[in-house]
């Protein structure tokens, strides 16, 4: 019976470092996301330029990252052990 429960921790801890391991990917997407259309914005000529989209992508891509980041944070706080 010790098996299965040290055995089932190790199951848990190994999703709990996956979850983990995935929300660190979040900033990455963030940056990848988020700084070529900020790029784009300061280097491209201001007639070209449509601002109205660039912030309506900027704010929907900030939306996003946060919907991603709530659901992270549940799905960590949901595997951490009320012991």
């Amino acid at each position: 019976m010790n098996n299965s429960s040290s055995a089932k921790r190790d199951v848990e801890r190994r999703k709990l470092r996956k979850i983990t391991e995935f929300s660190l990917g979040i900033p990455i997407l963030a940056i990848c996301l988020l700084v070529s259309p900020l790029l784009n914005g300061f280097t491209s000529n201001i007639d070209k330029a449509n601002f109205s989209s660039v912030i309506f992508y900027i704010f929907g891509a900030w939306g996003i990252l946060i919907i991603l980041a709530i659901i992270m944070a549940r799905l960590l706080t949901n595997g951490v052990d009320e012991d």
